[in-house]
C-alpha cells in the first residue's frame, strides 16, 4: 500500500528538515544565543539532569511523535491520532514560555524569538496528526 507510506514520509521529512534550522533564540547575559533544532533533539533528552524538568517535558513531544509514527505504520490510526494530538499540545505550549533554563546553576534566559526550526517541528507534528486522521477516515469507510 503505497499511499499509506507517503503519509509517513511527509511528517518525517518535515521533522528532518527542521533539524537543520534554528529553533529559538535566547537572550542570556546580554548576548543573543541561537539554539539549533538538531542540538536540542540530542541534548533535550538529558535536560532534566541539569534541572530542566519543564524543558524535558517539551522535549517529550519528540517521543510522542515517534510513537505516533510507529502506530501509524502499524495502521493503528486512533492511537496515532491521540499520540499526535498529545505531541502537538505539548509542542504548542512552548509558545507561552517567556524564559528557559540556560545553565545548570538555574540561570534563566529570556526567549527572544521562535525560529524556523520550531515552526517546522510543530508542522511535522501537525502533518502526523493530519495523516493519521485522514487515513482513519479513509479506511473506516472502506
Amino acid at each position: 500500500m503505497k499511499s499509506h507510506k507517503i503519509f509517513l514520509i511527509l511528517p518525517l521529512l518535515t521533522f528532518l528538515i527542521s533539524l537543520f534550522f534554528t529553533a529559538f533564540s535566547v537572550v542570556d547575559m546580554g548576548k543573543t544565543i541561537d539554539y539549533k533544532s538538531g542540538e536540542l533533539l540530542f541534548f533535550g533528552s538529558i535536560s532534566f539532569l541539569g534541572g530542566g524538568i519543564l524543558e524535558f517535558f517539551i522535549w517529550t513531544a519528540n517521543v510522542w511523535l515517534l510513537l505516533a509514527i510507529l502506530f501509524l505504520y502499524k495502521k493503528e490510526y486512533v492511537i496515532a491520532i491521540l499520540l499526535s494530538l498529545l505531541a502537538l499540545i505539548i509542542s504548542l505550549s512552548f509558545v507561552f514560555w517567556n524564559e528557559i533554563l540556560v545553565s545548570e546553576n538555574g540561570r534563566m534566559g529570556e526567549i527572544y524569538g521562535l525560529k524556523t526550526g520550531y515552526f517546522l517541528w510543530v508542522l511535522s507534528i501537525f502533518f502526523m496528526m493530519g495523516s493519521s486522521i485522514y487515513l482513519r477516515i479513509k479506511f473506516r469507510h472502506n
